[in-house]
């Protein structure tokens, strides 16, 4: 599940500040594409799964509070190139994942977890993949993630082009992150910030990825005790374009890149590489 968060502006005056006013009354669509592929360097086995959400993002007041509606359009799930469940029409409409949000900005509450989580159990279960359950508190975990992706990192600094300041990140392998604005661009009748992330990971930084290696070598059929690792290595890149004014997002990607080699005993090299992707876009009206 993903892609939640963001507002709209139409003025081109951009504010001093990133601050998060959506206008109240404003709707887009949101597309969501995750993909995670994992691929054992240098020969074709690989083993790829990718998801794609549409959403209609809307706005309006709840006391002095702000109503984030994330009303699904269509999902869509294809593992190796081939689609293997969708779901649009009534069936995905009926899921609506809407956050409660503070003037902080802080989502304070994630209402329609449990309507989505038993859906996306089901289509999982549909598409035959080996995950587990999906719970309501994951997808609500990832609905609070996904706002705070776009808006925690920015809001309050300022929106000068060549503006940096560091960030705190939830992720225990960032030891630091340094956000900087690239430059101001249009989006549509607005102006946006082009900000991206510059990652400075921990020494530990790669123990899920030899972990996530360890599983995959088995399932090719390699014993992970025979495996020997010599080399782990991990990088991540993020770009954002939103309105500095409302902190809508008009577009997003994440990248999470991680590289683990193993040596055999008769001495032959097993490169895994695993690569996580998002990337979001928002159609407005």
């Amino acid at each position: 599940m993903a892609g939640l968060g963001g507002g709209c502006a139409t003025s081109p005056v951009v504010a001093p500040t990133f601050t998060y006013a959506p206008r109240i009354g404003t709707h887009y669509l949101r597309t969501v594409k995750v993909v995670n592929q994992t691929t054992m360097i240098g020969s074709p086995m690989r083993q790829r799964e990718e998801q794609e959400f549409v959403w209609n993002v809307g706005f309006s007041r709840q006391g002095d509070l702000t109503l984030v509606t994330h009303q699904l359009r269509r999902l869509s799930v294809r593992i190796n190139d081939a689609t293997v469940a969708e779901v649009d029409g009534a069936t995905a409409e009926s899921v609506s994942v809407d956050l409660l949000v503070s003037t902080g900005p802080r989502v304070v509450e994630v209402r329609g977890a449990e309507r989505a989580a038993k859906m996306l159990s089901g289509l999982a279960g549909r598409a035959g993949t080996d995950s587990q359950a999906i719970e309501p508190e994951q997808v609500r975990k990832i609905a609070v993630a996904l706002f705070e992706m776009v808006v925690r990192d920015v809001v309050g600094h300022a929106t000068a082009p060549g503006s940096t300041w560091a960030a705190l990140d939830p992720d225990p392998a960032i030891d630091r992150k340094i956000m900087r604005v690239e430059r101001l661009e249009p989006c549509g009748s607005a102006r946006c910030a082009r900000v991206t992330a510059e990652y400075e990971l921990s020494s530990d930084h790669a123990g899920n990825a030899v972990r996530s290696a360890s599983a995959f070598l088995a399932q090719t059929g390699v014993n992970p005790a025979d495996a020997q690792l010599v080399d782990a290595a991990l990088e991540y890149h993020e770009e954002i374009l939103l309105e500095p004014g409302t902190l809508v997002d008009h577009s997003a990607s994440f990248t999470r890149i991680a590289q683990v080699i193993f040596v055999l005993p008769q001495g032959t090299q097993v490169p895994v590489e695993f690569r996580t992707t998002l990337e979001q876009t928002s159609t407005f009206p």
